[in-house]
């Protein structure tokens, strides 16, 4: 791993806040009684375009409030945050064989607005807003989670086949093709530990707002860090929630920034880019920031795609949902 991915490595894991909240996958729900349940108020119909507009911003307004440089590192800004949230949420209901409506999404735009960021960053969403089940039924093509009636869009590519979610202990490749509440990790279900849990990596992970202390062997999961504290144990250790995050020369837990495509940065100045992978020309000694690549640009290296695009085939490429057939 290079010093620079080592900076922005935690980084990719925040994606799962956006993709969760949007009901792209399974997440741990709030208790019912948390106060964040409540359902939209009665009023005229809604589009899903105002439905998706409304969930974005409010997901967006609330990761900026808690993770403001997870949302520059992700995105560049809030208001592209919100434009790309909104593209990924209409993608996923143009699909046929989604339940969850317009409404929906106004009451889980609603509740998240009175989320806490300790159950955001947990991955603990209101109830309202973790998946509906779709009508799609187990063997049969799909796009999407929301497709699927198991929530489980088992994807060998863009496409893939509804699957059931698998409990403890069951094969899976990635976090949705567990029952909520449990990850993936070394290709089995397992429910992640709490604070004080014992965590071997990468057997046995931390609950996503925790860390393990030992990238070899077992520890017990412990708090992320602020500025100032020492990573020397995992590169993990630093609070990208809080603005920090394992300078790979010191060890130390040290706040950054994020520049945009044709900005400076590097080592010295903290300062990275936006992107999974910072694409800084010459970071140890500084350089200059890369664009992001457009939907359809050429993709790798220093060309990175804005999220809901992934770098398909050295392209990046939007989900293509409503042509899986």
């Amino acid at each position: 791993m290079s010093h620079s991915q080592g900076w922005t490595y935690r980084v990719v894991g925040l994606v799962g806040i956006g993709a969760a909240a949007l009901g792209c996958g399974g997440v741990t729900a709030a208790s019912p009684d948390a106060g964040n349940d409540a359902p939209a108020e009665a009023g005229p119909p809604l589009t899903t375009a105002d439905g998706c507009t409304n969930v974005a911003t409010a997901l967006c307004n609330s990761l900026d409030a808690c993770a403001p440089v997870a949302v520059q590192v992700l995105y560049g800004d809030k208001s592209t945050c919100v434009s790309r949230a909104v593209l990924s949420c209409t993608t996923d209901q143009s699909v046929e064989g989604i339940a969850r409506t317009a409404n929906d999404l106004a009451s889980c735009a609603a509740a998240l607005s009175g989320a806490t960021c300790d159950d955001l960053l947990a991955g603990t969403f209101p109830s309202v807003c973790t998946a509906k089940p779709g009508t799609v039924v187990n063997g049969m093509a799909c796009g999407s989670d929301l497709q699927c009636a198991s929530t489980f869009c088992n994807k060998t590519d863009a496409c893939g086949v509804c699957s059931p979610r698998q409990a403890a202990g069951g094969d899976c490749a990635v976090d949705g093709g567990c029952v909520s509440g449990l990850v993936c990790a070394s290709k089995k279900c397992v429910a992640p530990a709490g604070p004080g849990g014992d965590c071997n990596l990468p057997n046995q992970p931390c609950r996503s707002d925790l860390y393990c202390p030992t990238m070899n062997g077992s520890a017990k999961c412990a708090a992320k860090l602020g500025a100032g504290g020492a990573c020397t144990d995992s590169d993990q250790a630093c609070d990208l929630a809080k603005g920090v995050i394992c300078n790979p020369l010191t060890h130390v837990c040290d706040p950054i920034k994020v520049a945009k495509g044709g900005e400076a940065c590097s080592l010295a100045s903290k300062t990275l880019c936006v992107g999974f992978v910072a694409p800084c020309s010459s970071f140890l000694t500084g350089g200059v920031c890369a664009n992001p690549a457009q939907d359809g640009e050429t993709c790798g290296g220093n060309a990175v795609c804005v999220p809901p695009a992934t770098c398909q085939n050295k392209i990046c490429r939007l989900p293509s949902a409503p042509d899986c057939r």
